[in-house]
């Protein structure tokens, strides 16, 4: 399941936009602009660069109250991450020592431009960035923002995707009419019962954990795509939007689904692999082992499989309820490959449970 973005035309900053936002960040006089095409399509992003030949990321979202609560947030967890050298993409200030910009019911936040290279998908990798994780959570640990946590949400306990079920059929069906609507019945009620019943045992795991010391700042969207590599090691984490206040699990579950997947290239997706590469998993969950910082209870370690499936669910189902499709390619052929592949993490999940008790326990 490729991590690109949202199917849908994607927005573009005017150049007056860039010009007019630019004026207020203290980064000198603007030389030009592009358009960066990477991440979620509802958050248009820029590279501009300014005299000296220093390279930016301009990044606008929506003010709403919402944006905004989450924005202050945020940018409170990166000026702590800064404040620890943790590697991230500094947030540059404005001329008024602000990390944001609001104009015409936008917010802009403007980034310090980091290159570096993509995951190849091998262990050492996977191994790296699970090391990089537990860093991450280490850093958090203990610290409370002064800004207001948002509300616990993400994949986990997801609304959007309870919003979606009610119009996912129609809308693959309007983007395809030759797509039987009795199939996509059978997978919507097949991938719905999945994700709740999931979500039911994860609640009991956490419930029967409640005591737990593995709880504080996540990432909210820990995976490849927002990990910048050199030579095999992770050099800085990307993209805050989805930080708040929640079980470190969360984080952890998402990342060895994600870093566990197998590439699929320019492959057809009836020829996409429903199985996840579980050495890749393993190094991913024994690298965030490793450093002895957090030890998951049995319950905990049992969930990350239900979590998998959750997370996978998540991040399909709400994209093609609204478009038909995803990354372009048609919403019933995802829908298939989604019920094969969430069918095997649930087969799987013992085992999932096991590699991950393995790494906690062998050191």
């Amino acid at each position: 399941m490729p991590n690109s973005g949202e199917d849908r035309v994607r927005t573009l900053l005017s150049a007056e936009e860039i010009r007019g936002v630019m004026q207020d960040f203290s980064t000198g006089r603007l030389v030009q602009a592009h358009a960066f095409n990477r991440g979620s399509r509802r958050f248009p992003k820029a590279v501009v660069e300014t005299v000296g030949g220093t390279q930016y990321l301009l990044k606008r979202r929506e003010a709403t109250d919402d944006d905004l609560q989450r924005a202050a947030f945020s940018h409170a967890v990166q000026s702590q991450l800064a404040l620890k050298h943790f590697p991230i993409a500094r947030c540059m200030k404005t001329t008024a020592g602000a990390s944001w910009v609001v104009r015409d019911g936008f917010l802009y936040e403007l980034f310090e431009f980091l290159k570096g290279e993509r995951f190849r998908r091998s262990v050492g990798e996977a191994r790296e960035s699970g090391l990089f994780l537990s860093r991450l959570h280490r850093t958090l640990k203990g610290w409370t923002a002064t800004a207001p946590p948002p509300p616990p949400g993400g994949y986990h306990r997801s609304k959007t995707v309870e919003a979606s079920w009610s119009r996912l059929a129609q809308r693959v069906q309007r983007d395809d009419a030759n797509v039987s609507m009795d199939e996509l019945a059978q997978h919507e009620r097949v991938l719905r019962q999945r994700y709740e019943e999931a979500g039911l045992q994860v609640a009991r795991a956490f419930n029967a954990t409640l005591n737990s010391p593995n709880t504080g700042v996540i990432h909210g969207d820990f995976h490849p795509g927002n990990l910048l590599f050199v030579t095999g090691a992770p050099i800085a984490l990307l993209d805050f939007d989805g930080v708040r206040c929640d079980r470190m699990v969360i984080d952890l579950a998402n990342g060895a689904l994600q870093f566990g997947m197998h590439s699929v290239g320019i492959k057809p997706v009836a020829q996409w692999s429903h199985t996840l590469n579980l050495p890749c998993v393993e190094a991913f969950l024994d690298g965030y082992a490793w450093p002895r910082h957090f030890h998951l209870a049995a319950e905990e370690c049992g969930a990350v499989g239900l979590l998998m499936v959750q997370a996978a669910i998540a991040e399909c189902v709400p994209r093609i309820a609204l478009t038909g499709r995803f990354d372009g390619r048609p919403g019933i052929e995802i829908l298939r490959f989604l019920e094969q592949k969430t069918a095997w993490i649930w087969s799987e999940r013992a085992r999932i449970a096991t590699l991950c008790e393995s790494c906690m326990n062998k050191r």
